[in-house]
This record gives structure tokens, C-alpha cells and sequence, in this order.
């Protein structure tokens, strides 16, 4: 495949590095600093997939520069602020057999995505292992919870595009499979981070603190209960199929492994970035509003999330 990365940070390096070294004709759009060291010593990717030394690289840092045929995948793997910027930056780029894949965790992207070129061309991807740039050039894996999920947004989707490039990725040395319901998948991963993630970073805590108090618990459960009224509301297929099923599952099961882990949320905060909130709770606010839902635990922590983030300098404009 002839695949264009937008936005090669940790992920997308990552993702891309490993795509080129099987064999895939790879173009990384990122930041000069990061390429001009992969063009003088290769991408360095280590961590718990390996040490991979990887040559051959198309390196841009900018989209326009892209020269030949058009794509047959362009992943999306910037920030989900960054997200229409991106989708803007490439839609020149794509052939008409171009699908596109929002690889980012949160809401809204793959809803841009299809947007801006169909949704018989849109894929989205729930990725769930942790990656970082440890200098220019160098991408380290650091944990998987999951194999990725790809699949089709919609049923118009192209499902049997969304499995052939699953294959090709896990080939690559990166866990992949095929979701005929990544709707589902992402917003359960979406549930889970909208109750740890902005608590976790806001009061400097791991992830099972958070479940040891009356008082983060109750918060943590008004955002599932908030969140599942949404998503019924708009159609999507949540499983388990309420929050009374859901809440003993992210006790009893999904906290407990994750339960040392601080939310990457509170990286930004001490590395003074914007973040993810808009993605997250914030997207559940907006969602809820559309449908004239309260969601007042969701609103409470984007607000104080952007707080924190205006404190150090961050103008914050919702999607």
C-alpha cells in the first residue's frame, strides 16, 4: 500500500515505521526536528515490539508537498484537537479510491473525517497501546492493553477495505483486528477515559485512587450515566447495553490492570499542553446539548480541565 501519515508523532511513527519496514510505500508528514533526524539516522523504534532501525521514509512537514499517486491510506494520527486542520491538509491528496482513517481515540474524528470525503471512504481505528518520543527520531512502545480495532464507521463504510488493512498491520508486527461495530468499541474505550482521565490528572492520582472514595466514585459514575444517556439518544450500540451493567465491569475488570497508571492528561498538564478534553467529556457535553441532555458531571470537569489548561496560556476554542 501507498499509506500517508498525518501527524507522525509518537503513534504515527510508530504505526508507519513498522508499516515501511514490511514493505508499504510510507510518507510521514511531522515536525522538521523529528524528520531531519529519522533522514540522517533512520526511524528508531524500540520498547516491547522490538528494536527497529527503519530506512526508506518519505519525509514531508507539509501535506502539499506530497508528490505522485494519490494515497491508498492516509492515516489521521494528530492530536483529535488538531483534527480538521489535518482532514483540510490532505483532502487535495486523495484519489477517489483514497479511504481515510481517523487512528485517534475520542469523538468527533471520524465524524470530520466523513465529512470531508464519504463515508464510503472512512475508516476509524481504537488504539489502545502507549507510545513516546523519547528524542527526534526515536518512538518507543511502552504497553498494550488491546489490539487496535479498525473497522468502518458506518454500514456505507468500506468494511472489506477495514479488514484487508487490519491484515496488513498485524502482519506488520502491530496487533490489529478488524471491528464490524467500531462505533461500540470506541466509545466503551471513550466511557473508561471520561471517568479516569481529567480526575486522575486533576488531583494528581493513579487510576485506582480513584475508585477507593465515595466521593470520586459518585463522579466517576454520574459521567458513565451521562455518557450512556447520550449515546442511546444518538444511536449507538453501547455494550454492555446500560451503565448498571457497565459500572461493575470498570471496577471489577477494566480498572484494576491500569490501576498504578496516572492519565496521560496529567502529562500535559506538567508539560503545560493542551489537551484532549474536547474529545472526551467535552464531546459528550456538546452531544448533549444537541439533544437537550444535562450532562453536569461531564461540563464540570471540561471546565475545570480548561481551567488548568488557561492557567498555563492554552486558548482553548471547542470543536
Amino acid at each position: 500500500m501507498r499509506i500517508l501519515v498525518m501527524g507522525a508523532g509518537a503513534i504515527g511513527s510508530v504505526v508507519g515505521g513498522l508499516m515501511a519496514e514490511a514493505g508499504h510505500s510510507v510518507t510521514l508528514v511531522g515536525r522538521a526536528r523529528h524528520l531531519n533526524a529519522i533522514h540522517g539516522d533512520g526511524l528508531q523504534i524500540r520498547g516491547i515490539w522490538g528494536d527497529h532501525n527503519v530506512g526508506g521514509l518519505s519525509l514531508l512537514t507539509d501535506a502539499s508537498d506530497y508528490a505522485g499517486d494519490p494515497p491508498d491510506l492516509i492515516l489521521i494520527t494528530v492530536k483529535c484537537y488538531d483534527t480538521a486542520a489535518a482532514v483540510d491538509a490532505v483532502r487535495a491528496i486523495a484519489g477517489p479510491n483514497t479511504v481515510v482513517c481517523a487512528y485517534q481515540n475520542g469523538l468527533g474524528n471520524a465524524e470530520l473525517v466523513g465529512a470531508a470525503f464519504g463515508w464510503d471512504r472512512t475508516l476509524a481505528a481504537r488504539a489502545i497501546y502507549g507510545a513516546r518520543l523519547t528524542a527526534p527520531g526515536n518512538a518507543e512502545v511502552t504497553v498494550i492493553a488491546n489490539p487496535t480495532a479498525i473497522g468502518a464507521w458506518t454500514p456505507a463504510g468500506p468494511a472489506p477495505r477495514a479488514r484487508a488493512i487490519a491484515e496488513a498491520m498485524d502482519q506488520a508486527g502491530l496487533p490489529t483486528v478488524f471491528s464490524d461495530t467500531i462505533q461500540t468499541v470506541l466509545w466503551s474505550k471513550v466511557a473508561y477515559n471520561c471517568a479516569l482521565n481529567p480526575l486522575s490528572a486533576l488531583l494528581d492520582v493513579p487510576y485506582g485512587a480513584l475508585a477507593e472514595t465515595e466521593d470520586t466514585r459518585a463522579i466517576m459514575e454520574d459521567v458513565v450515566r451521562e455518557l450512556y444517556a447520550v449515546g442511546a439518544a444518538l444511536g449507538v450500540h453501547l455494550v454492555p447495553e446500560t451503565p448498571e451493567e457497565y459500572l461493575p465491569l470498570f471496577y471489577e475488570k477494566l480498572l484494576p490492570p491500569t490501576a498504578a497508571h496516572y492519565a496521560s492528561m496529567r502529562e500535559d498538564f506538567v508539560r503545560r499542553r493542551r489537551t484532549e478534553i474536547d474529545a472526551l467529556n467535552g464531546a459528550i457535553v456538546r452531544y448533549g446539548a444537541s439533544l437537550k441532555i444535562a450532562c453536569p458531571a461531564n461540563r464540570f470537569l471540561t471546565r475545570l480541565v480548561h481551567a488548568r489548561e488557561h492557567g498555563y496560556g492554552v486558548e482553548v476554542s471547542t470543536r
